[in-house]
This record gives structure tokens, C-alpha cells and sequence, in this order.
């Protein structure tokens, strides 16, 4: 998803520069050039957030270093170990003293942010490697080629690794989304084919092993994802005390408007925007809340962070992965991330397609006028998750978050202002 009018945001669209310092010991990799000494500067085709599935394969690529990511400093500067290769291309490995001031004096003076991931930590990518290989080896398979770190940010980290059985994948994530396998395996009780096949699974690491999907995202029939998410949904009405007992929390409405006072005094979340009469909007936002309430939807399955990327296209049938952020909450919760990014006819489509597998609820007119009132608390629902997002890694680490934050700051005031005349989406994108 593109950060477009956000605060923090890096870049509103590609090509991005992004710095790599690469630590081994107390020597720093760099190349000499007008008798200073820089770092490895990689442009990258797409923008933040997160560029790192291209990163390790861009710095390999200009230094042969093949690395591990470790922390971001900000939304263009990156931390690295080396895992294998030598220098090459004329870099070289240097004292800290040969860059002078810059950002490898910044980084070595700067104290680490509370509440950073694991992963973002020398030696991690290792142990990951070993338990991924031991885990490996008492399933009877191996490894036949390197670990690739496909997605590394401060949400959660994902490794890609070649076997002898086929592809598989271990994620890691914040300890406050750690229950996705758990969330997984209950789905796939009934809809094995529509989650990922979960293989291994280490609680007290926070560490899960998938295989992999046979497709490739993003998904290209949105249509079908809809409907597979609404026959999900519609089948979990009333019978939601699995996915509680698995670790999906509960958000009502109710919830998120008495969240919302709190969000809208959060400026950093509104940027710019910070200045407009906020105090109106959280009650503005509290009356959405309750005028969708009055639909009597039932309480379901959510995602919690739908959106194309999220699903692949496989022959018999969509699967949907990243549960991290599953909820039971409003069902129409869903089609806010759905729908933010895609062309007005597009939208049109896809709110068929998903509103036609909840007619045996509702009838579709009714679902329909649920719809526009639930945009801007859709669009609520998002600033609640990247706020807690940020609470729960510190502001150190909010440029993660900050871009995406501000989309839906944006789709709320669009909202409030009127803005939002688009029936089945945010207007043409």
C-alpha cells in the first residue's frame, strides 16, 4: 500500500534511496571515493513501507555481501550483518572514525528504541536459520539453497527458504499478534484450502513455519476473495467461541467509538491535519459508529488487514493469509483496506461480489446503505491499528506506521467534509 498526502512518509511512489549499514565487528563496509569513505546506497523501484524484499538482493548485488536486515533507523536507512561473500566492487570493510559525521555517527551514538523486535537484533537471523533447519530435518526434508528474508519490518519478519519438500515460509511477529498460527489452524478446521498449511509452530519463540502457497500474490480476482471472505464469514455468525478461545480478540462498535476521542488527539497520526476541530470529528466518528450499529449486523470473522497483497490467486480457489490482525468484529470492517486503492468500477465489482455472499443475511439494499455509513469507521478501525501499532514499539519506530496512519486520517476528514460521495469506494483512484 502507497503512502500517498501522509506524514512521515518517505516516498509517495518509487524510485526510493535507501543507506545499508553494514556492521561486521566494529568495522562498517563502505567504498572510498573523493577521499571520503560512504555507505552502500541501493534505489530501490518501490516505496516505503517496507522495501526489504528488495534489499538484501540490492545490497548483494552492489556489494557481494549477502546480509540479514536488522533495524531500520528511519524510512531510509537500514542496519545489516553480513552472512556470507566478500567485499567486492570496491567496498571494504573500515573503522567507524573513516566516515566521519553522518548517519554511521548517528547510528553508533544513538540508544536503541524500547520495544524493538527481536529480529531486529544481530544474531537472530542465525538462530532463525537453525530452528528452521532442525525443524526441517524431523519432518524427514532439508534445505537446498540459502534463507532470503522476503519481508522484514517492525510488525513482523518473513523468511523464504528452498527445501527438498518445496518452498516454505517462517514468519515472526510482534508478541501481541504471535497467536496467528493458532488462528490459522482453527480456519483451516474448515476452509483448509483458503489459509496457509501451518507445518511447525514454536509459542515461546513466536516463530511459525508455513508451506507454500502455489500461487503468488497479489491477487488478480478480487471478486473471488470477497465472496471466499463472506462464505467465511457468514459460516462464523454465532459461532465465534473457537476463534476467541484461539486468540482473535473481540472489537464491537462500541469499542471503536470510545476509542476514537483518544485516536483524534493523537497528532501524529493526522499530520498537517492536526489543526481541524478534532474534538468534532471523534464525536462525528462516535455517531457513524452507532448509526451502523442500528444495521444489526452480526459480530464475525474479520481479517483485519485485507487488502489484494494478502491473497493468492491459486487453481482451486483464493488463499488469504496474514491473519495477525484477525478480529470479531463488524464484517463490513473489511472492505475499507479492500477497497482504498482501487479505481471507482473496480470497487464496484468487488462490493458485489462481497455484498452477494451476505444476502442470505441482509437484503442488498440494506447492506448497501451499511456500506456508506461504515467507510468512515472502517477508515477508524485502521487509525485504531496503527496506533496501537505504535504503542506497542515505541515512537522510535512510528515512521512504520506514520504513512498508512495518515491514508486513513485522510479518508476520515474526506468523510466529515462530505468528500466521500463514492458509494462502493474512496473515489477514483
Amino acid at each position: 500500500m502507497t503512502a500517498v498526502d501522509a506524514p512521515g512518509a518517505a516516498a509517495a511512489g518509487g524510485p526510493l534511496d535507501i543507506d545499508v549499514i553494514i556492521v561486521d565487528g566494529g568495522r562498517v563496509l563502505g567504498r572510498r571515493g573523493d577521499g571520503a569513505v560512504a555507505l552502500p546506497r541501493l534505489r530501490l523501484t518501490e516505496p516505503w513501507p517496507p522495501p526489504s524484499s528488495q534489499l538484501p538482493a540490492a545490497v548483494a548485488t552492489e556489494t557481494g555481501l549477502r546480509v540479514a536486515l536488522l533495524a531500520p533507523l528511519d524510512s531510509t536507512l537500514f542496519t545489516a550483518e553480513p552472512v556470507d561473500g566478500h567485499p567486492a566492487g570496491g567496498y571494504a570493510w573500515h573503522d567507524v572514525a573513516a566516515f566521519g559525521a553522518g548517519p554511521v555517527r548517528a547510528w553508533r551514538h544513538r540508544p536503541e528504541p524500547a520495544g524493538g523486535p527481536d529480529w531486529y537484533r544481530p544474531g537472530w537471523f542465525a538462530a532463525a536459520c537453525a530452528w528452521l533447519d532442525e525443524t526441517l530435518a524431523e519432518r524427514g526434508a532439508g534445505r537446498t539453497g540459502p534463507v532470503a528474508q522476503i519481508r522484514h519490518w517492525t510488525t513482523s519478519t518473513v523468511l523464504r527458504a528452498p527445501t527438498t519438500d518445496g518452498a516454505v515460509f517462517l514468519k515472526a511477529s510482534l508478541p501481541v499478534l504471535a497467536d496467528e498460527p493458532r488462528v490459522i489452524a482453527e480456519l483451516a478446521r474448515s476452509w483448509p484450502r483458503a489459509v496457509p498449511e501451518v507445518l511447525a509452530d514454536s509459542p515461546r519463540r513466536g516463530w511459525w513455519l508455513s508451506a507454500d502457497f502455489g500461487a503468488q500474490p497479489p491477487a488478480r480476482d478480487g471478486g473471488a476473495a470477497l465472496r471466499m471472505l463472506a462464505r467465511m464469514q457468514t459460516a462464523t455468525v454465532d459461532r465465534t467461541d473457537p476463534l476467541r478461545a484461539a486468540g482473535v480478540p473481540r472489537l464491537t462498535l462500541d469499542d471503536l467509538a470510545a476509542r476514537a476521542p483518544a485516536v483524534t488527539r493523537r497528532a501524529e497520526l493526522w499530520g498537517a491535519r492536526g489543526g481541524a476541530n478534532l474534538t468534532g470529528v471523534a464525536m462525528w466518528l462516535q455517531d457513524r459508529c452507532a448509526e451502523l450499529d442500528e444495521f444489526d449486523l452480526p459480530l464475525t470473522l474479520v481479517h483485519g488487514d485485507l487488502h489484494p497483497g494478502n491473497v493468492a490467486d491459486r487453481p482451486d480457489g483464493p488463499l488469504l493469509f496474514d491473519w495477525s490482525f484477525a478480529r470479531v468484529s463488524h464484517p463490513l470492517l473489511d472492505l475499507g483496506g479492500w477497497l482504498h486503492a482501487v479505481s471507482e468500477a473496480q470497487a464496484r465489482r468487488h462490493v458485489d461480489a462481497y455484498l452477494d455472499g451476505w444476502r442470505q443475511v441482509a437484503a442488498p439494499a440494506e447492506l448497501r446503505e451499511a456500506w456508506r455509513v461504515a467507510k468512515p469507521v472502517a477508515a477508524l478501525a485502521e487509525l485504531v491499528k496503527f496506533a496501537d501499532l505504535i504503542d506497542a514499539t515505541g515512537a522510535g519506530y512510528e515512521f512504520d506506521y506514520l504513512p498508512m496512519a495518515g491514508v486513513w486520517a485522510r479518508r476520515v476528514l474526506d468523510a466529515v467534509a462530505g468528500r466521500d460521495e463514492h458509494l462502493t469506494g474512496w473515489g477514483d483512484a
